[in-house]
């Protein structure tokens, strides 16, 4: 019994003092296996959750070879390039892989779509190419960047904010001009407040042309209203006078007929001069003269008893 107690504990004491890479070590084939398996089966994102676990715990060139194969397969092109330069940096690669992997990098190289920026010259803002601030050394040259859309914004001092987005495919190398447009500030008004005032008056210069045909609308009605009340009482005189001739009692009569006429008179006259009026001041729109001279205008129409007209200023 002893003895198994004794071997018990140096085999957990064996344990605990092994190598962190031998403990490790299965945990990364295992991670990588998994990875293998998604590839298998086309899920991409799977494939390469399992191979950055595995290159966490066990950095090796085939590994991270395949995680550059899956990165191409989701349209990363940048990506897998960046893997396959680290994997040609290692010492521990093999010809095979290195030859491999130089084919494959030249390869992404020729299908990774590039953008070149034409920039103001003398221009002293940045460029941002989605999250990226690109440096001055970028923005002189052509700038790698996934197959996709991408967003492309500017800034710089006294300038409006540039934003526009880009389409690229696989080789495409397109050139963006960024249009910057100065920020126009506001010049002060020095103009006293009195200024506006002929802009007010145009509008007074309108309702006074509005008036003015009302004027002469009610001139007219009244106008004709009262021609027709005048004939009516001629005619009413007619019948009762002969040969011209009334008599004294009729002198009413002939009176009221003779104060139509002239209100009718009176009506046309007014109706006249009011739709004139609101007829000129409608097609001068209040300018000029008349429009400085607006504030002075009042028209108010009259009628009373044997009068029509309208009084005021023009």
């Amino acid at each position: 019994m002893l003895r198994r107690a004794i071997l018990v504990c140096a085999l957990a004491s064996t344990v605990a003092t092994a190598p962190l890479s031998a403990v490790a070590a299965p945990s990364a084939k295992q991670a990588e296996k998994e990875g293998q398996k998604a590839e298998k089966k086309g899920s991409w994102d799977e494939a390469k959750s399992a191979y950055e676990k595995a290159l966490e715990l066990d950095d090796k060139p085939d590994t991270r070879m395949r995680l550059a194969s899956v990165e191409e397969k989701l349209g990363h092109l940048i990506e897998a390039a960046d893997h396959l330069k680290k994997v040609l940096e290692s010492k521990k690669l093999s010809f095979a892989q290195r030859a491999r992997a130089k084919s494959q990098l030249k390869s992404l190289e020729k299908r990774t779509p590039t953008i070149s920026f034409d920039v103001p010259k003398g221009f002293g803002g940045s460029v941002t190419l989605d999250d990226k601030k690109l440096s001055s050394a970028e923005l002189g040259a052509p700038v790698p960047a996934n197959p996709g859309k991408h967003q492309v914004r500017a800034e710089a001092e006294g300038m409006k904010p540039y934003s526009e987005s880009i389409e690229l495919a696989e080789k495409d190398k397109k050139t963006l001009s960024v249009l910057l447009e100065p920020i126009k500030e506001e010049a002060p008004s020095d103009s006293p407040p009195e200024k506006d005032a002929p802009k007010k008056a145009s509008g007074g210069g309108k309702t006074l042309a509005y008036v003015a045909l009302g004027v002469g609308i009610v001139g007219v009605g009244v106008g004709a209203f009262m021609g027709l009340q005048a004939k009516s009482t001629k005619d009413e005189i007619d019948g009762k006078c002969r040969s011209g001739v009334c008599s004294e009692s009729e002198r009413d009569l002939y009176d009221k007929g003779k104060t139509q006429a002239n209100i009718s008179t009176a009506g046309f006259i007014v109706g006249a001069v009011g739709i004139g009026v609101g007829t000129v001041l409608l097609l001068t729109g209040g300018k000029g003269e008349m429009e400085g001279k607006a504030s002075a205008r009042r028209a108010t129409p009259y009628l009373g008893p044997g009068q029509v007209g309208v009084y005021g200023r023009f």
